[in-house]
């Protein structure tokens, strides 16, 4: 399969990343911020152009997909920008902060491959995980904890918006469709409370279940851990760590036996997966319309608590 021809617009610490992959798996040509001097420096790293204007990259190179890791507020419309030139784009989630301009983006799908950035769901973990889920019987609920200090950078939104879509978005993967959504909200940092640093969340699904979800960007200590519940066991997913640890029953009686099962991060790196999902994959992994679903939740449960 020939490689094709990628850009990265956004040059943060996660823009890096995205350039050090694409350059692994496509032919990179540039890379575009606002940001000169990051933009340059990045790209004399690795002998590509630099914009700091998007359009301007888009007149002047023949590319094929582009990453957008940005501020939300502003991907939507630079999203478009390259959609309605017949490029494909990866938005990074959540892919804005309202749901209009993400919408709008939805007739583009037609036209191009627009794919909502949900790199968790990449994490093998999670693919080994699903492929056990019936050794622990029926699920009951799942548990989700996304916890640690505050982020490397700010991008003016609260940690629903920043952490907690990844969890909506995987406990669908589990579970189904949700189709309710609880919440509630604290700012320990934020007098003004225009930022929540901390959230509880409950999602009811079509089929009854239930699920838990804890955020905040507090804690001395990071946790990014994922607990199914079954009839007949548990899974205890780590994100971070790629292990995935069963806990069943040995003999249907209360002895219980542990089995536990790691990979190491470095060999099968989950935005590596993604990127190339993204690139090469006959489907596209996550539709526009599949991170709608998870945004719409995401904002919901903001609303409630104005």
């Amino acid at each position: 399969m020939e490689n094709k021809n990628t850009a990265v617009i956004g040059t943060g610490w996660f823009g890096r990343a995205h350039t050090r992959v694409l350059n692994e798996i496509s032919n990179l040509k540039a890379v575009c911020d606002i940001n000169t001097k990051l933009a340059k420096e990045l790209a004399r790293s690795y002998d590509i152009n630099c914009y700091a204007n998007h359009k301007e990259m888009i007149k002047n190179e023949s590319l094929d997909a582009v990453s957008i890791v940005l501020p939300p507020k502003i991907m939507p419309t630079i999203a478009q920008d390259l959609a309605e030139e017949g490029i494909d784009v990866l938005i990074e989630k959540p892919m804005g902060i309202e749901l209009e301009p993400v919408k709008k983006l939805l007739p583009l799908e037609k036209k191009v491959r627009i794919t909502c950035g949900f790199i968790e769901l990449f994490n093998p973990v999670v693919s080994r995980a699903k492929k056990v889920l019936p050794e622990i019987g029926e699920i009951l609920n799942v548990s989700s904890r996304r916890i640690g200090r505050f982020p490397r950078r700010w991008w003016n939104l609260g940690v629903i918006l920043d952490l907690g879509v990844h969890e909506i978005y995987l406990q669908q993967f589990i579970l189904g469709p949700a189709v309710k959504s609880f919440g509630t909200v604290d700012y320990f940092n934020d007098p003004d409370k225009k930022f929540e640093d901390a959230a509880f969340i409950i999602l009811e699904f079509e089929n009854g279940k239930h699920s838990f979800i804890e955020l905040n960007w507090l804690t001395p200590i990071k946790f990014r851990r994922m607990t199914i519940y079954g009839s007949d066991g548990v899974l205890e997913i780590d994100y971070s760590t790629q292990e995935l640890r069963r806990i069943y029953s040995s003999d249907g009686d209360q002895q219980i036996k542990y089995e536990v099962t790691s990979q190491p991060y470095i060999f099968d790196e989950p935005l590596k997966r993604e990127l190339n999902a993204f690139l090469y994959a006959k489907d596209n992994p996550v539709p526009l319309s599949e991170g709608i679903k998870s945004l719409k939740i995401a904002l919901n449960i903001l609303n409630q608590n104005p």
